[in-house]
Formats: structure tokens, sequence, C-alpha cells
């Protein structure tokens, strides 16, 4: 009986192309076009990803991939038979009141750790001609709102240089960093393509879409994309649509921001 996948290896064969140059193209590993030319699914990764890799492929080569996926499918309608072990339900169950028992000891903490610190609390009204080893307390002088944020604290006698320069008692608020800017890129597919994504501190995703499927990443910085059938999606990056970044089968890469 001939296997559905030799109509890929004889087309392959015919066109003079290597496994290798067509695994170079489609961005596909050598051993998954294998695995699908002899019918080896067991060699092939999840559903989703083969079904993929085989429209993929027959799109490059010209033919017609549902022979293939046909088989593929009947192979994962009936699996080879596991071993299950069977798991012991004689496990002793914890009594419900058990947990009641618990709560209530985590409540009551809770109850008495509030009582403790409420008690340990000092108040913040200024008390006036009050000392504390032998200083006098002082109230802090701060700017009203809509003015810079800056609060003064008065020093041990009380001056504050007339000159404008910095002195004791004076601290300015730090102005807190400002976050980078973050970036949303949507890819939408026409056609079966498989992207990756590497962001600028290093990490790199990968996916596989079919048509009608969209995908987002969202990110702060740069990242660099890598379509392996450019004419098969359209593009849009913060809100503005670029289009489709080339022709079907064709390999980009693209940087984003745009340069």
């Amino acid at each position: 009986m001939r296997l559905a996948g030799e109509i890929f290896k004889k087309k392959r064969e015919e066109l003079g192309i290597d496994i290798k140059e067509a695994s170079n193209v489609l961005k596909i590993g050598s051993e998954y076009l294998s695995a699908v030319e002899n019918d080896s699914f067991d060699r092939l990764p999840v559903a989703v990803y083969t079904i993929g890799y085989i429209r993929c492929y027959a799109k490059y080569l010209g033919v017609d991939a549902e022979p293939v996926i046909a088989d593929f499918t009947a192979h994962l309608s009936s699996p080879k038979p596991s071993t299950i072990i069977p798991v012991a339900s004689s496990q002793r169950k914890v009594p419900g009141y058990t947990y009641v028992a618990l709560a209530f000891l985590a409540g009551l903490l809770v109850f008495v750790l509030y009582i403790y610190t409420s008690k340990n609390r000092v108040s913040d009204l200024p008390a006036e001609n009050s000392r504390i080893s032998g200083t006098e307390i002082k109230p802090v002088q701060t700017a009203p709102l809509g003015s810079s944020a800056v609060s003064v604290s008065p020093s041990k006698d009380n001056d504050v240089p007339e000159n404008g320069l910095s002195a004791p008692g004076l601290s300015a608020a730090v102005q807190a960093p400002e976050d980078k800017k973050g970036h949303r890129l949507t890819i939408t597919a026409s056609d079966a393509v498989w992207l990756q994504i590497r962001y600028e501190d290093g990490k790199v995703e990968e996916a596989l879409l079919k048509s009608g499927m969209s995908k987002d990443w969202s990110f702060s910085g740069t990242a660099a994309l890598k379509v392996g059938n450019a004419g098969g999606i359209t593009l849009n990056f913060d809100g503005n649509d670029l289009g489709v970044p080339g022709k079907p089968g064709q390999v980009v890469n693209l940087n984003f921001p745009p340069e």
C-alpha cells in the first residue's frame, strides 16, 4: 500500500529539491519533513504544528495536502494503548472540621496582631513642649499643594540660609525614572505561516499560524521578527496598519520599532 507522504517525496524529487533546501526555505526542521514524507507521525510534534507543517510543505511543493492530513488525523483517532497505573482510592480524607478549626485559628491570630499594633501605634498629632531625650520636637514644614515637591525640616537653630544654597534640613523629592514605552504587534494570517520573535533581552518565541488566526505580542524596547511566509500575513504595529511585508513563500526579517 502506497503511503500518503510519498506524494510529497516524489514531487520534491521531481523538482530536484534537496530536503535540506526545503527545510531552509520553510524554516521547518528537515527531520520533520522526512517524517511527513515517510508517514512517521510518531516523530512529529503536536497536531496543530504538524498540520501546519504539512500545509506549508504542500504549498511549497504545489501538491494537495489533504490526503496526508487525513492519514495523520486517522492516526490520531487510533492511538496506541498505554499502560495506565491506577491511583489508590483508599487515601485517608481530612475531616471537614479540621479546616474550620484552622480558619478560626487564622482569624484569631489576625485579631491579636491588630490589637497589638493598635496599642503600639504612635499618634501623628504634634504635642507642644514635648521632649524626647532632652531634644525638643518641632513639626515638619511641608510645601503647599501645587508647589514643587520639596519638604523643609528645621535645623537645630531653625535657621535657613537666605542665599538659596542647600543647607541642612532641606530635602528634595527624587523623581521616579521614566518607564520604557510599551509596544504592541498584531499579526493576522491569511495562509499558513511560521513566525519567530526575538526580544532585546534575548528571549525568543515561535508561533505557527493558520489562515484566519491572529497573534498579539506586547513588549518594551525593541524586537526582531522573522517570517517564513511573508505574503501570508498582515502587520499592525502600535495601531498602525503596515500591510503585507512580502511575497508568498518569502522569508523576511523585520525590526520593531521600524528603523
